[in-house]
């Protein structure tokens, strides 16, 4: 074989060279171009279908809070009474407040999807069990499986946002919310049942069992979040090598100070009197164990911290927004609480629906708050005072309610709405704020970040809760003999009436000697001037808090606009087989 000159040979290796760095170019350019393709603002079907799909998980969830503390007194006389019927609720908020935040973050790092159809599963387990229960303690499994699954369910704030471009996610957070429009008639649909059907409460139970059944398997398949091999096809690592690497010692930390604390403040006043050592022992506890968490969470050397102080070190952008959280829930979760019994006692009287539509008052805030924050705060900007204005606006309408008395029904239909929107709207500006503030660099934290918004309302919402009923009943009864006695002076069986009045209701005054109906029209006065003024003084106490939001207020920080822009974090796994191509799936 004749051999190439030299010259000719050095032509040919140059050639090749050419060749194989045009190749490497075209391949580096398909694969950034796709990359980048992902990042497009594509709003597409299975896009779109993804977000309903969250959204009727919203709903789920929301049903879980709504129906049962609507109905909690009807299900005590049902199946009861028992003291311990408060638990039904309450097992639900200690249930949700850890795993909103453990859930959050486990999806994190193992994808989304399954977390989320665990969650319906669960709650729709939980609807079947409280719907043929036949005892108290059967309703409060029902509980503690609806606080499992709404945990997981909670998870769809983050998850929405992170489906759209980036400059839509506080659009996205409002719609969301707004959508939540069918759980909030929860209530009246609730007391429809209980006021026409014979099957009565156990009917809205059913209701709830219908709705997760349906929406869970439309989420089954419609939505595909990055799966795991998606979400770690950089890091290559397995699950076996991420179990290991979960920080276990932080998970039970957690878990044990969230249960322990609320475990102590749901004691509170209920089982125990407030300096019982059944109430102080686990709310110390539980505090003891959230201060060991974050010592640990900063000095330990974790692969994969359950909270990473990487997020609390962005004060501004996060932590200042999470005492707000906090604060929202300290008056959001109690108003669902203090209002639908104060609207009972001073205003509806009997009649289950008009019950119903003033307790929808708060829910018909809350969609609102929905859409305005999509389609006026989001255009607005300027989050940081948007804020203020809204605390001080909380601060001022929950001062107005302190002068409310028995004949100013008007202004309570008029105040309630208005005081919900200027609640719901900075905690779901919250939700877009932290997860904007988080930046690109935190994108794979984004379900723990917004997680923990969820836990600190649900913490704040809990003790908040047990304050305002402590302060509420402790008034009360200070109040009702001075009351009572103007209105019956002349009454020989004053301590007998009493009795009554802290009871109210027919059987208790039929039992009281001596009794007429004259008598026992003066004395139901009496009983709401003395509930007039035992929600005066919490309403009162609750200036203080909103003071402290208008301080966490101040000290946020808008949105980066630069971080509102056509950005995605993830592209679902149907959007991929569009294009012919599985680039992240490592199969092209």
């Amino acid at each position: 074989m004749t051999a190439l000159p030299h010259n000719d040979t050095s032509v040919m290796e140059e050639k090749e060279a050419a060749q194989t760095t045009h190749l490497e170019d075209v391949a580096e350019s398909s694969t950034l171009a796709y990359e980048q393709a992902e990042m497009e603002p594509r709003m597409n079907l299975q896009t779109c279908l993804a977000f309903l799909a969250l959204a009727s998980q919203y709903n789920a969830y929301v049903l879980t809070l709504l129906i049962p503390s609507t109905t909690l007194s009807y299900i005590n006389a049902d199946l009861g009474p028992n003291s311990n019927y408060p638990w039904i609720t309450v097992s639900w908020t200690l249930c949700a407040s850890f795993l909103i935040s453990v859930g959050g973050r486990l999806s994190d790092i193992f994808g989304r999807r399954y977390f989320m159809i665990c969650g319906a599963t669960i709650s729709f387990i939980g609807t079947i069990v409280g719907a043929t229960a036949q005892s108290i303690n059967q309703m409060i499994a029902s509980g503690v499986l609806f606080g499992l699954g709404s945990g997981f369910q909670e998870m769809g704030y983050a998850a929405c946002q992170e489906i759209v471009p980036n400059k839509y996610r506080m659009w996205a957070v409002g719609l969301f919310d707004f959508l939540g429009l069918i759980a909030q008639t929860g209530p009246l649909v609730a007391y429809s049942f209980i006021a026409k059907t014979e099957i009565g409460w156990r009917g809205a139970y059913w209701y709830m069992c219908a709705f997760h059944g349906f929406f869970g398997i439309v989420m089954f398949f419609t939505y595909y979040p990055p799966t795991f091999h998606t979400k770690h096809k950089h890091d290559g690592k397995t699950k076996t090598q991420l179990i290991k690497e979960i920080d276990y010692i932080g998970l039970l930390l957690f878990i044990a100070g969230c249960v322990l604390f609320l475990l102590g403040i749901n004691y509170g006043g209920r089982q125990y009197a407030w300096t019982s050592a059944h109430v102080i022992a686990p709310m110390v506890v539980g505090v003891l164990c959230l201060i060991a968490l974050g010592f640990y969470e900063v000095y330990a050397d974790l692969p994969l911290p359950i909270m990473p102080p990487k997020i609390f070190r962005k004060w501004r952008e996060v932590t200042m927004i999470y005492v707000i959280c906090f604060v929202g829930g300290m008056l959001y979760y109690s108003l669902n609480v203090i209002w639908p019994r104060q609207s009972q006692l001073l205003f509806t009287g009997p009649n289950k629906i008009i019950q119903g539509l003033y307790a929808e008052l708060i829910p018909l805030g809350s969609v609102t708050s929905g859409l305005i924050l999509a389609f006026v705060c989001a255009r607005i900007g300027h989050e940081r005072w948007q804020l203020v204005f809204l605390m001080t606006l909380e601060t001022a309408l929950i001062g107005s309610l302190a002068s409310l008395g028995v004949d100013d029904r008007i202004q309570a239909i008029a105040t309630i709405p208005f005081l919900s929107i200027s609640i719901s709207l900075p905690q779901l500006m919250s939700f877009a704020m932290i997860s904007l503030g988080l930046g690109d660099e935190f994108r794979d934290d984004i379900g723990c970040a917004v997680g923990l918004a969820g836990t600190f309302r649900l913490l704040g919402g809990s003790i908040a809760t047990a304050i305002y009923t402590a302060i509420t009943n402790n008034t009360f009864a200070s109040h009702l003999p001075g009351e009572v006695s103007r209105a019956a002076p002349n009454f020989t069986a004053m301590t007998a009436l009493l009795k009554a009045a802290a009871a109210n209701t027919a059987a208790a005054y039929k039992a009281v000697p001596g009794i007429t109906e004259e008598v026992v029209a003066a004395t139901q006065m009496a009983v709401k001037y003395a509930y007039v003024e035992a929600y005066r003084t919490t309403y009162l106490s609750a200036l203080g808090f909103g003071g402290l939001a208008i301080g966490a207020a101040l000290l946020t920080k808008s949105t980066d606009r630069g971080m509102k822009n056509n950005k995605r974090i993830v592209v679902l796994e149907n959007e991929k087989g569009k294009s012919g191509e599985e680039v992240l799936s490592g199969k092209a």
